[in-house]
């Protein structure tokens, strides 16, 4: 399963620095994701956050992204975590039972014995989300800054390639041995006495 989320990761990766469109606003969108992604409203996550891109004017490919930072594998770790943040700020909620899945029932079912857990979860899905968010941010804006600058470096390279190879070609042309005109014109006159004449 590690290396099946592993290779996820990286196809997300690739795909995410190839977007089209302005760096920072990909990494704003990213970064607006991450933050939305902490937050209690698993199942909301991806329609928020495209609304709030749309609304901001970021990417909303970028957001959709980032927001998957929670999901069915990293739930029963993150949200423990805002919860327990959550609720040293308020208060509201103390000694909470985790349901053992993170599946909609059981977050429902929690929701029902505590609802005020939503509080707890929301602040700190903020307080975690803000340098979460400032840290994606920069990590995504410097890696689809690296990648264009490596993209555009190659492509330098293969037109420089390419420049250097006709320019061969071009000289390999010009140093090709041309036959003298006045010898040619001579050997074709040698070959014209000796034909015998026609009655």
């Amino acid at each position: 399963m590690y290396q099946s989320l592993k290779n996820l990761a990286k196809r997300i990766y690739e795909r995410f620095i190839k977007l089209k469109g302005a760096p920072r606003e990909l990494a704003l969108g990213f970064a607006l994701g991450l933050f939305i992604g902490m937050s209690p409203f698993f199942g909301l996550h991806i329609a928020i956050g495209v609304i709030c891109a749309s609304i901001l004017g970021w990417s909303k490919i970028g957001a959709a992204i980032g927001v998957n930072i929670t999901n069915v594998f990293t739930v029963p770790f993150i949200y423990p975590v805002t919860y327990w943040v959550g609720s040293k700020i308020t208060g509201f909620t103390k000694h909470v039972g985790w349901p053992t899945s993170p599946d909609f029932d059981g977050f429902l079912q929690l929701l029902k014995n505590s609802p005020m857990i939503v509080l707890d979860l929301c602040v700190g899905g903020a307080l975690l989300g803000i340098p979460i968010a400032i840290i994606g941010y920069y990590l995504a804006f410097n890696a689809i800054t690296v990648y264009r600058q490596r993209l555009r470096e190659r492509v330098r390279e293969l037109k420089r390639q390419r420049k250097l190879k006709s320019q061969a070609k071009k000289k390999t042309r010009r140093r090709k041995p041309r036959k003298d005109k006045s010898q040619t014109q001579k050997t074709s006159a040698a070959a014209t006495d000796g034909k015998p004449d026609k009655p």
